[in-house]
């Protein structure tokens, strides 16, 4: 008998809490599982591939379900941990998954340059206000830092990387962090992934999603991320004023490095290089 699937694991964990999905619908299948236990309002989100690189993804879950709650209470547009049912982290048939609200959203929309910069602007404000939950710690710059080294150690482990590639490419990385922090002296806690296809377009405006990268460290990283992604001349003019040309662009470079990494994994995955995991 083949081990259960990732959706199989979604759908048992909505069963284990009386939730009966006849027609589940699969919303996203790339980092991670996203299934909706139709006809429930809920969305199961299910590690797959980033706990393939991450090998224990549950400090990640853990962390975005507890800034999530917080971030909800202080009135933040982001999208809410489940109600019907615990949201996690649970580990069902050794498939890591939390359990969110399903928000209702135009298929298909991406939120322009603008409006993503100030749905992030309002996110960054309740960050700001928000008391950081007993026992959760950010990452300082997590997503370039900690967490590039496991994506590094993957691709040299599956021969994606060389180990000349990947030690120029830490390098590179150990000389940008102490810039950027220099340069950018202020701190606070931080989406960490915030670019426009990590929100929803609602009725009510754009809500943000994924927080498993969430952060801690300047506010250039979050907007380098934005701007790496939209190339809005206006947007990018705002920013160099507020937080520094230096800063902005020692906050690209890095994530520049750190997309590289993750570019070379998910078209490796895609194309069937990767072998299956045991």
């Amino acid at each position: 008998m083949p081990d259960p699937s990732p959706l199989d694991a979604a759908l048992a964990l909505g069963r284990a809490h009386g939730i009966e999905s006849a027609d589940p619908r699969i919303l996203k299948d790339g980092s991670n599982l996203l299934v909706h236990l139709r006809p429930a309002p809920v969305v199961v989100r299910v590690a797959t591939f980033t706990g393939r690189i991450r090998r224990d993804p549950l400090p990640y879950l853990e962390r975005e379900v507890r800034l999530s709650t917080a971030l909800v209470a202080e009135g933040a547009a982001v999208a809410p941990p489940s109600p019907w049912l615990p949201a996690g982290p649970h580990v069902i048939d050794g498939w890591a998954m939390t359990a969110l609200a399903y928000v209702d959203h135009i298929e298909g929309a991406t939120p322009d340059a603008p409006t993503s910069f100030v749905a992030l602007e309002a996110l960054h404000d309740a960050l700001r206000r928000i008391a950081l939950p007993p026992g959760i710690e950010l990452p300082l710059l997590g997503p370039a830092t900690s967490d590039l080294d496991l994506a590094i150690d993957f691709a040299v482990g599956h021969g994606l990387l060389s180990a000349r590639d990947a030690a120029g490419r830490r390098r590179r990385r150990d000389e940008i962090v102490p810039a950027l922090l220099d340069a950018a002296p202020d701190r606070q806690a931080l989406h960490g992934d915030a670019f426009p296809r990590n929100s929803l377009v609602t009725d009510g405006g754009v809500v943000w999603i994924d927080l498993e990268d969430c952060c801690w460290g300047p506010a250039a990283w979050d907007h380098a991320v934005l701007l790496r992604n939209t190339e809005d001349p206006t947007v990018e003019r705002i920013l160099r004023e507020r937080d520094g040309g230096r800063a902005i662009d020692l906050a690209i470079a890095l994530r520049e490095i750190q997309a590289d990494v993750w570019t070379i994994l998910h078209n490796a995955h895609h194309d069937g290089r990767l072998d299956e995991p045991a």
